[in-house]
């Protein structure tokens, strides 16, 4: 009989790390990805609810625009944009919000909002990343700064964080 030290070891020696663009591709049914209409849905809904949550948070009343233009007929390559009033995304923060997971504000939330997951809009640029392989453009401006800052997240797939 095998001793349960034994089966331990054998056990952990199975054990790996998965890197998150094969979780992603396994579970993207779970995380609202499974096909391109509801891919879009999904982008368009994370964005929009972190626009109402910041302009929740900074007491603003929100104006949202959401703009889908079709840019590659061939390929199906929808751009997706959305541009708010809220309060605005730091420059030093950009990469975090929109490039790592489980990264947000909302977890001290007594109540349950939009989401609280912190998957959402670094998901739907991990989705972008995967499908078209580029790039995510994020424009971001707060009101002590006289410009808006500008980056480009790209995603390293195998880890969970923004490529250097």
């Amino acid at each position: 009989m095998t001793s349960m030290a034994g089966i331990a070891q054998k056990l952990a020696s199975n054990q790996k790390q998965v890197a998150i663009s094969e979780f992603f591709e396994k579970n993207k049914h779970f995380l609202g990805f499974d096909s391109p209409v509801r891919s879009l849905i999904t982008a368009v809904k994370e964005a929009v609810d972190n626009s109402l949550d910041a302009c929740e948070e900074a007491r603003i009343l929100p104006t949202i625009k959401v703009s889908v233009s079709k840019i590659d007929t061939k390929k199906d390559i929808i751009e997706l944009v959305v541009e708010d009033n809220g309060p605005g995304i730091p420059q030093k923060s950009i990469e975090k919000v929109f490039g790592q997971l489980l990264f947000g504000s909302r977890f001290h939330a007594i109540r349950q909002s939009r989401g609280q997951q912190g998957i959402g809009i670094t998901g739907v640029v991990m989705y972008s990343q995967l499908t078209t392989g580029k790039p995510t453009h994020v424009k971001s401006k707060i009101a002590t700064e006289s410009t808006a800052a500008v980056v480009d997240i790209g995603l390293d797939t195998r880890k969970i964080r923004r490529q250097k």
